[in-house]
């Protein structure tokens, strides 16, 4: 689904750096009047004006889709080195999963900043907990949503859904939003570019481990919420 609105990259860009200072130390290469009208790492929701994010993965380097995704009509894509067969403006970032959370939050006009958001990370926990403090909120008078594992197949979307969500929950009058965090999110960066008003940590347990290797690396990204 497509933003409601329209950025040329250039004011897509400038929104980055107001809000960041380009954290994600991008350059741009090419011409910045493009409009853009929606953001994605998933070349196969790409039409006309997107910004096709290319990310690695576990199993799929978004770099191999681009060429795909110009095809389809990308108008700008977003990298981690100059591709040579594709001639659209493309900003090569050193870190494309921080740059593609910046630049999907300041896409969707920055929604984790008009919203009351608590982030809620564990090993164990975080569906009960989330619910709990959504309930809390609610009581207070607060319309609040609660994103996590009850409503979607996966605990933490990547950041262009993630912004997406936020924004129609922004402007539908929501207040609050609790989200579930995990530490494969943390990881990933799917949470860059947030602004949190809270976090809570349930606990540290010993899951998890095939993907991040030791412990300590496990409590790093717990921590990183923080």
């Amino acid at each position: 689904m497509a933003a409601s609105g329209t950025l040329t990259l250039q004011a897509l860009l400038e929104r980055v750096n107001e809000a960041s200072a380009g954290v994600a130390r991008m350059r741009v290469v090419g011409d910045t009047s493009s409009t853009v009208n929606d953001i994605t790492n998933d070349s196969r929701s790409v039409a006309a004006g997107t910004l096709f994010c290319c990310v690695r993965g576990e199993h799929h380097d978004g770099h191999d889709f681009a060429a795909d995704s110009v095809a389809r009509g990308a108008v700008a894509l977003l990298v981690d080195h100059e591709l040579t067969n594709v001639h659209v403006p493309q900003i090569v970032a050193t870190d494309t999963r921080v740059a593609m959370g910046e630049l999907a939050s300041a896409f969707f006009a920055h929604p984790s900043r008009a919203l009351t958001v608590v982030g809620v990370t564990g090993t164990n926990g975080k569906t009960t907990t989330s619910h709990m403090l959504g309930a809390m909120l609610r009581q207070s008078g607060r319309r609040t949503t609660v994103l996590g594992t009850l409503s979607g197949a996966r605990t933490t979307p990547e950041a262009p859904e993630l912004q997406r969500t936020l924004a129609k929950e922004r402007d539908d009058g929501t207040a609050a939003v609790v989200m579930e965090v995990s530490s494969h999110a943390l990881a990933l960066q799917r949470v860059a570019g947030m602004q949190f008003a809270a976090g809570v940590f349930t606990n540290l347990g010993h899951d998890h481990l095939d993907f991040h290797g030791t412990h300590d690396a496990y409590f790093a990204a717990k921590a990183s919420l923080f």
